[in-house]
């Protein structure tokens, strides 16, 4: 082999060597980038989904000055509900610009949006519920065969949204958890469901005047329609641990 053609061969091997070299920066890179992009996006998720339980706390605290006629504290907890929405819709929208940012780095980015915008859907419903529950008379939720199926719904929707909460954060943690709490959560909204359909049958058997009966249906539906939110947003969860 003539030197000048030994010369090239040298030459292009190295060539390739710096370009294999290169190529596997690149993608280490990449690999990086995506799974800090996963990390502050699951973490701005984190941060709704336990705003979402905070305010579904304050349902509890709302019905009990309700019951206790304490209309400062009746007030106080309407706040606190609202502030826990608007500070999930600020999140939602940072993580909007975090998706943005991002491109293509995150293969399942529609995924964790469609998420994001589930669990601001369950904040809402619990704020449409607070109002509504502000507006039942007293002297009605005092009586037992309406307070403590009430009481049992406003727990059972705490312990869900709380499961979704867990549900989110396991999913930086043990994905395969997040999928096992989902199911959970369902079996808790089927409970609310049927909690849900004794309570309207008593109510339309027994409430006099259309005044009570309206306001306390719509309570009674506004918890189950937070609860189906819940459900949604467990089954996006589970359909972005599959992705994590």
């Amino acid at each position: 082999m003539p030197p000048e053609n030994g010369a090239n061969v040298h030459f292009i091997a190295l060539i390739l060597h710096i370009f294999h070299t290169l190529s596997g920066e690149l993608v280490l890179a990449g690999s990086e980038a995506d799974l800090q992009a996963r990390r502050r996006t699951l973490l701005v998720l984190e941060d709704m989904a336990r705003r979402n339980t905070d305010a579904s706390r304050v349902l509890n605290e709302e019905y009990q000055a309700l019951l206790s006629n304490d209309k400062g504290a009746l007030k106080a907890s309407l706040e606190k509900i609202k502030k826990a929405e608007e500070d999930v819709v600020s999140l939602r929208r940072a993580l909007i610009r975090e998706l943005a940012q991002v491109g293509t780095l995150l293969v399942n980015k529609e995924d964790l949006l469609r998420l994001a915008f589930l669990i601001e859907d369950i904040v809402g419903h619990i704020n449409g519920t607070a109002f509504k529950l502000s507006h039942l008379r007293r002297s009605m939720v005092k009586t037992k065969k309406y307070r403590e199926p009430l009481t049992q719904l406003i727990n059972l929707l705490i312990e869900e949204v709380s499961k979704q909460n867990e549900c989110v954060r396991a999913l930086s943690l043990n994905p395969d958890q997040a999928i096992e709490t989902a199911s959970q959560i369902q079996r808790i909204e089927s409970d609310i469901d049927n909690k849900h359909r004794d309570l309207m049958n008593e109510v339309l058997r027994s409430v006099n005047g259309y005044r009570d009966l309206i306001a306390i249906k719509d309570v009674i539906q506004a918890i189950e329609d937070t609860a189906d939110a819940g459900l949604r947003a467990a089954d996006a969860t589970s359909i972005v641990a599959l992705g994590v």
